[in-house]
């Protein structure tokens, strides 16, 4: 940030960059951004949510590794149904889902029916899928 004397005293502060990229901005003391998301993210994040419960169903796991992985399903769910998901949560959930996955022997990026709706989420979420190569 840099600041200029104004032709008052005051100082102007501004940022200078070549390119800037971003969903929302803020610049300057007290600024504050946010972003909402749009109305049907909400309804895509629950169906996808949905779908990946549906998925996990499907895999035919023994009820104990059922029952560990609905305690982070339902996180999710919680997550998509708050209005205002807390990406870090989801995250944590869907890492958690990942790696209960793995220790039974399933990894969800080799499965279609898991790996679209993880995606979905992440990208609706804006939450980086590097946990699903190990990063």
């Amino acid at each position: 940030m840099t600041r200029a004397p104004s032709s008052q005293g005051s100082h102007n502060e501004g940022i200078q960059a070549n390119t800037v990229q971003a969903d929302v901005l803020a610049a300057g003391r007290g600024a504050r951004a946010s972003k909402s998301g749009a109305p049907g993210d909400a309804e895509q994040l629950a169906r996808a949510v949905g779908q990946l419960r549906e998925a996990i169903a499907g895999l035919g796991l023994q009820p104990a590794a059922r029952e560990v992985l609905e305690q982070d399903v339902k996180g999710l769910a919680d997550e998509a149904r708050s209005g205002r998901p807390d990406e870090r949560k989801a995250e944590i959930h869907l890492k958690g889902i990942a790696d209960k996955l793995k220790m039974v022997g399933v990894v969800l990026s080799e499965v279609v029916g898991l790996a679209e709706p993880v995606t979905k989420i992440a990208n609706l979420l804006r939450i980086p899928l590097t946990f699903l190569t190990g990063g």
